[in-house]
């Protein structure tokens, strides 16, 4: 029988050491398995650092993935890009699990209650799970951000300014931590030599692994691709990824403890809380200016984790953490509730992951082994999937009406034997030109239709555009 004493070790359980260590870990690797061998991942710039990495190997040419770049991973990733996307998972997975290991150092350091149940909660988090087993960059920054604050507490500064540099050179956002990072920093013995070794060991790095970037386009580099999307999508993303039951939860502890965070800050003035509600801030400013993706916030998360285990009472805390975990099982948002509620099916945040990724593998397979020829396919957010396949099928490709090295959405691709274009989006003009050169045009699922509504006020339908899979499945 389970006791109270037990539970209450399990919550406090110390994962960095032996054998703990090794439990979670192994966990850690075979929960992941099921994602690791089924593409780079569900999101269009995993598949657009797998082309820059392949480009980069295969034919020495270097272009970022997307603006303003992510030099880190492109490079990286280049060594084993031969070696398809069971590679480059892998070693997402590893140093995400690194990840794991010295967020639990860091609470031991710390002294954090709770520890145990927050670095369980880290590590099998839904969109955690699913970004550590992809070919993305998000816990490649997170893994040298939780590197960097580990360091600065065993006041090693130029190795965690290292880290720090490494950090943003696999996402340029990371740069917004520096900021907090600098307070930890400031408030050590010797704050302005400590400064400096942080400081310039993050910007030489960060330098050095942008300098390419540089060389080629200038300062012109600093930008990067915009986009429309309204609030209420960044929401449904939101539940989706965490389900909204958790999120109102934890939306409510904030508020209801908003006392308990005052005295820590202002009366209290713990050092420790206002690091994390500055790093909390300058992660989710640059989200408010482009709230594309809400995987955008995954550094907050141990920050917020250690917020909100700072502030509220045990039982509560315990409820929140359990919901974000639940929802990588059964849909905690409630959209889903009521749909498991109707028809009895309900796969959860993982489950569903695994086939989105098996389907629009396949389906793109489909697409890419069909008889379709002079035509045009608009792929939308798909484009640098299909650039990826073709590719590795043999299929000579040609790209065409090149506006920048870079900047895949705007580029335009020939397979000559099918006289076939395929692009990111076009405008009307170039639907009706197509048009009048008696070329077919299909779009690749109702994504792309409205992308192209929401960019360029036209429904793709009305100007007789097909639904390819409504060609590939009649």
């Amino acid at each position: 029988m389970v006791t109270k004493d037990d539970i209450n070790e399990l919550i406090n359980i110390d994962w960095s050491k032996f054998p703990h260590i090794i439990f979670l870990s192994l966990f850690f690797v075979i929960s992941r398995i099921p994602l690791l061998n089924i593409g780079f991942g569900s999101d269009p710039d995993a598949w657009r650092i797998a082309n820059s990495a392949y480009d980069l190997k295969n034919f020495f040419v270097y272009h970022p993935s997307r603006f303003p770049g992510y030099p880190l991973p492109e490079y990286v990733n280049s060594l084993i890009i031969d070696y398809g996307w069971l590679a480059t998972n892998s070693l997402t997975l590893i140093l995400s699990l690194i990840s794991v290991i010295v967020f639990a150092k860091i609470l031991n350091e710390l002294k954090i209650k709770n520890r145990g149940l927050i670095v369980i909660t880290y590590a099998f988090l839904p969109i955690l799970w699913i970004n550590s087993a992809v070919t993305m960059d998000y816990m490649w920054a997170l893994t040298f951000i939780m590197i960097s604050w580990y360091l600065i507490l065993k006041n090693k500064y130029l190795m965690a300014g290292l880290m720090m540099g490494l950090a943003i050179s696999s996402r340029p956002t990371s740069l917004f931590l520096m900021i907090p990072f600098l307070y930890l920093v400031y408030n050590d013995a010797n704050p302005k030599k400590n400064i400096f070794k942080f400081t310039f060991l993050a910007f030489l790095t960060s330098i050095l692994l942008f300098l390419p970037l540089y060389l080629e386009y200038g300062l012109s580099f600093l930008t990067y691709y915009p986009f429309s999307i309204s609030w209420m999508t960044v929401w449904s993303d939101a539940s989706y990824y965490f389900g909204s039951i958790a999120i109102i939860v934890g939306i409510i502890l904030i508020f209801y403890n908003l006392k308990n965070l005052y005295n820590k800050i202002v009366l209290e003035k713990d050092k420790m809380f206002i690091f994390l509600v500055i790093s909390i801030f300058f992660i989710i400013l640059p989200f408010i200016k482009a709230p594309y993706e809400i995987a955008y916030l995954i550094p907050a998360i141990p920050f917020v984790l250690l917020l909100l285990n700072g502030i509220s009472k045990k039982k509560f805390f315990v409820i929140f953490c359990i919901l974000l975990l639940l929802n990588s099982f059964i849909s905690l948002n409630v959209t889903s509730s009521k749909n498991f509620i109707q028809n009895g099916v309900d796969d959860g945040l993982i489950n569903s992951e695994i086939n989105l990724q098996k389907n629009i593998v396949f389906n793109l397979k489909k697409i890419i082994n069909s008889d379709i020829n002079n035509s045009v396919i608009i792929y939308g957010e798909y484009l640098p999937f299909i650039t990826y396949l073709y590719e590795n099928s043999g299929e000579p490709i040609q790209p065409i009406n090149m506006v920048g090295s870079g900047k895949l959405e705007n580029n335009e691709y020939l397979i000559k034997k099918k006289n076939l274009r395929y692009v990111y989006l076009i405008s009307l003009n170039d639907v009706l030109n197509f048009k009048k050169k008696k070329y077919k045009i299909y779009f690749v699922g109702n994504t792309t239709k409205n992308i192209t509504k929401t960019e360029f006020g036209y429904d793709l339908t009305d100007y007789g555009c097909e639904n390819i899979f409504r060609y590939l499945y009649k």
